[in-house]
């Protein structure tokens, strides 16, 4: 194995690779939204941004609605723009249109294909989208890790699962 690549795969924390692993069984157990989800976040989310949020695959929206749920346990009052960056903060991963065994396979091996790039990158590609359909500024700062700390902590804890 290159030295690169031994890095990178010992740089792996251990919280990072249970973290992973909880990610790829809760995504192959995914199940389908259900109407009282979908409508929360319809009443979150403007046309624009629920035209993307559309995109996510299945594993992404369950994903999201979770997120969500956490981030209004760990913050009741957050707003409507740390909501929906909850909601969104995975968006740019619909570009790459990688499945979930390819997601691990990516996530192990790198950006080594334009597709893997894309998966790697999907926080860029993800603000890009949400400019794109005019996303308020403040969500998309909040996507950046700009602006108020606590809420900035409160959906990267949301994320953490």
């Amino acid at each position: 194995m290159p030295i690169r690549e031994r890095i990178w795969v010992t740089s792996l924390s251990t919280n990072h690779v249970f973290h992973l692993c909880r990610r790829l069984f809760s995504s192959v157990f995914s199940r389908r939204l259900n109407e009282v989800e979908l409508a929360q976040v319809q009443a979150i989310l403007s046309e624009g941004e629920m035209g993307l949020w559309r995109k996510y695959q299945n594993i992404d929206q369950r994903h999201s609605i979770v997120v969500l749920h956490r981030l209004n346990v760990l913050m009741p009052t957050a707003g409507r723009d740390a909501r929906a960056s909850a909601l969104l903060h995975d968006i740019g991963k619909s570009e790459s249109q990688l499945g979930v065994l390819l997601r691990v396979v990516a996530t192990i091996v790198g950006p080594r294909t334009r597709r893997f790039s894309q998966y790697h990158r999907h926080e860029e590609i993800g603000i890009n989208l949400l400019e794109s359909v005019g996303c308020s500024d403040v969500t998309i700062s909040l996507l950046k890790g700009v602006g108020d700390p606590q809420v900035i902590a409160a959906l990267a804890a949301a994320d953490n699962i």
